[in-house]
């Protein structure tokens, strides 16, 4: 240790000015590929730590409380090392290439993070997964990581029905007047309101004094006094605001493991994607084997304003039994959903609200699995 410390020391000695733009470059390179092998280390010993209970001999509640006040790090740090020690013993390829610098620590993070998750599918894939998150950024490493796990585990913790319940945001007032917003939102409601907020926020200018949680502030105030100023939205019987999502047929019908993300990359799971595209705009855009564009269709309501207005005067609401949400605050939903051939037609649709919606599909989603799973 004293001889890393000694050449850390020598590296700091040099002077800013002195350094090339090619050095800095290179150097900064390097740096990154030595802390990560350094992380390297420090995980593989804190596992030895935890499994001597080295933390208990020195008076630690948990090998989480003695990284945090050794290492003088947040809790959130020294959770994510602990975990990462766990379980790389069952991650050998992993750590090999995390050692080696083929990998970066965020991206044997995230390959770590399957382990516990789906294990025995994790162990069969290991080798193939490393080679595939190889020369991918951090953002992609994450986005083919959770295509995988959903090709082998279905949504799991990510399923709507679990979002769902975990659902809630709480709004409190202080006794200065200020109110203070927190709670949980699922994917789809979190997407939409980021794009809202995206769409009320240009870009700062050089005068900007708020920060990015004060801007933040202003849009959704801004968001909310513009439906205040505009009472007739949203317009019953007229198009509603999407969410733009990306989906091969495959995922249409509930099949997971092709293309089912929003345009920023985020996977939804196929689950969700069915029920979007059950009351929705839909354009087909037809790639080429190199991801060239080779024919756009014109962008369609699933259902015409006519048959819209028609299911509305009929249901008046949602049509589960005991609930009364208004149309405002409900989706069309096919009961045989059009892309497993269902027609669009006055007769096939009712009026659901988002919650029961929801609910629906993931009763279906389980029936088609068990039909599957039977085949």
């Amino acid at each position: 240790m004293s001889a890393l410390r000694s050449a850390i020391d020598e590296l700091a000695s040099v002077p800013d000015e002195e350094l090339s733009d090619e050095e800095l470059d290179a150097n900064l390179g390097e740096v990154a590929h030595a802390r990560d092998r350094l992380d390297v280390l420090q995980t593989r010993w804190m596992r030895l730590q935890s499994e001597r209970r080295g933390h208990d001999r020195l008076g630690y509640s948990s090998p989480t409380a003695y990284l945090k006040d050794r290492g003088r790090m947040s809790a959130g740090h020294a959770r994510r090392i602990v975990s990462m020690a766990n379980v790389m013993v069952k991650a050998s390829v992993v750590t090999r290439a995390w050692s080696d610098g083929r990998i970066s620590t965020d991206q044997a993070g995230l390959l770590l993070s399957l382990v516990e998750v789906v294990p025995e599918e994790f162990a069969a894939a290991e080798e193939a997964l490393v080679e595939i998150v190889e020369p991918l950024s951090v953002s992609d490493t994450g986005r083919a990581l959770e295509y995988w796990r959903q090709s082998v585990d279905g949504p799991g913790e990510l399923s709507e029905e679990t979002q769902l319940a975990r659902r809630g945001v709480s709004l409190s007032k202080t006794m200065g007047g200020m109110r203070r917003v927190d709670g949980w939102m699922t994917a789809t409601a979190g997407h939409a309101l980021e794009t809202a907020l995206e769409t009320l926020m240009p870009p700062p200018g050089e005068d900007e004094e708020r920060s990015p949680g004060q801007r933040r502030h202003d849009a959704l105030e801004d968001l909310a006094r513009s439906h205040l100023d505009h009472g007739d939205t949203p317009t019953v019987g007229g198009e509603k605001s999407h969410i733009m999502v990306l989906a091969d047929p495959d995922a249409l019908k509930g099949i997971a493991g092709g293309t089912h993300e929003s345009l920023d990359g985020e996977v939804f799971d196929v689950e969700t994607i069915r029920r979007l595209a059950c009351d929705s705009s839909v354009s087909r855009i037809v790639f080429g084997p190199q991801s060239e564009i080779l024919d756009v269709g014109r962008k369609t309501r699933v259902w015409s304003p006519a048959q819209r207005r028609a299911i509305i005067a009929r249901d008046r609401h949602c049509v589960e039994p005991g609930c009364d949400r208004p149309p405002d605050w409900c989706d069309i939903h096919h009961k045989t959903h059009w892309a497993d051939g269902g027609d669009t037609s006055v007769d096939s649709g009712e009026l659901r609200c988002r919650y029961h919606h929801t609910k629906e599909h993931s009763r279906q989603a389980r029936a088609h699995l068990r039909e599957r799973r039977r085949t």
